[in-house]
């Protein structure tokens, strides 16, 4: 898809969404503690990424952050609304196999918790062989807390269908 069809997409998404956030306001709060829930979770793992990133990623020849694995999902677009966040404006100079937009000299400049999801799930071999070298307990609990996020995210997407089911409805929600 290119960029112009893309964007029209996501931003229709987007507007869809917040609508629903604003006509929706208190009963959608509950969200809230659950983003900040998940951000949090995705924050605490956030150092031993980095840690493995910073060793692996720099000396790489190939770019796995590419610009097209830049643009929020619909559930990271709630989860983005759901922590009182908008999602980045998006670059249209950029094709989708060019580096990602966000990528700098030191790596992603958005905060780890504000990344698409597919971001911080996404491991190359040279990554997840390093990764997984970790001392057994230490890996167990990194796994565990991927988990957890995977699982609050979807608590956030499911609550989310169930608040829009119940509630007023919003045009293509």
């Amino acid at each position: 898809m290119d960029f112009h069809k893309k964007h029209i997409v996501f931003e229709s998404i987007r507007q869809q969404v917040e609508q629903a956030f604003l006509a929706s306001g208190s009963e959608l709060a509950g969200l809230r503690e659950l983003a900040r829930e998940t951000a949090d979770a995705v924050e605490a793992l956030s150092p031993v990424i980095e840690r493995h990133t910073s060793a692996v990623c720099p000396d790489c020849m190939r770019v796995c952050c590419v610009n097209r694995h830049s643009y929020h999902e619909l559930g990271d677009i709630l989860y983005l609304y759901s922590l009182g966040e908008r999602p980045p404006d998006y670059r249209k100079d950029i094709r989708d196999a060019e580096p990602c937009q966000f990528l700098g000299e030191r790596g992603c400049r958005l905060m780890r918790s504000l990344r698409p999801h597919r971001c911080n799930w996404f491991f190359c071999a040279p990554l997840l062989d390093r990764i997984q070298s970790l001392p057994a307990r230490e890996y167990r609990a990194f796994i565990a807390g991927l988990e957890e996020i995977n699982r609050k995210r979807e608590r956030l997407i499911t609550a989310f269908g169930d608040i829009m089911r119940k509630g007023p409805a919003i045009p293509g929600i």
